[in-house]
């Protein structure tokens, strides 16, 4: 087993100081990153097209524009499309800090042979 000592009397101060904001670092990723996560994976059902009628289009119809709603509706899915998308790279993103993160303690703390 690994044992890493981030803050042992041997260390020098700006080791420890290093060590103390990347651990705090690496917990605020692990947080960021579980959030994405979730949001990712719970995310608000589909509205269908009914519903998104019955929502937003009855009081808003104009006598002019039949296909108003539908074009409404179109960009509300294009929306949430990029939505998605969105969340995806902010997750991405946040797996790579922690990487990062971690990588940077493991160099910082590895014993030296």
């Amino acid at each position: 087993m690994i044992k890493i000592e981030f803050f042992s009397k041997d260390k020098e101060l700006i080791l420890k100081i290093t060590n103390g904001v990347l651990i705090i670092w690496l917990l605020g990723a692990l947080i960021f990153t579980g959030n994405n996560l979730v949001d990712l994976m719970l995310k608000e059902p589909e509205m269908t097209y009914e519903e998104y009628e019955t929502t937003y289009c009855i009081n808003k119809m104009e006598k002019d524009d039949d296909d108003y709603c539908e074009r409404m509706f179109e960009s509300f899915k294009l929306n949430d499309k990029r939505e998605i998308t969105s969340q995806k790279r902010n997750l991405y993103t946040s797996i790579i800090n922690v990487v990062i993160v971690s990588a940077g303690l493991g160099l910082i703390n590895r014993k030296k042979k």
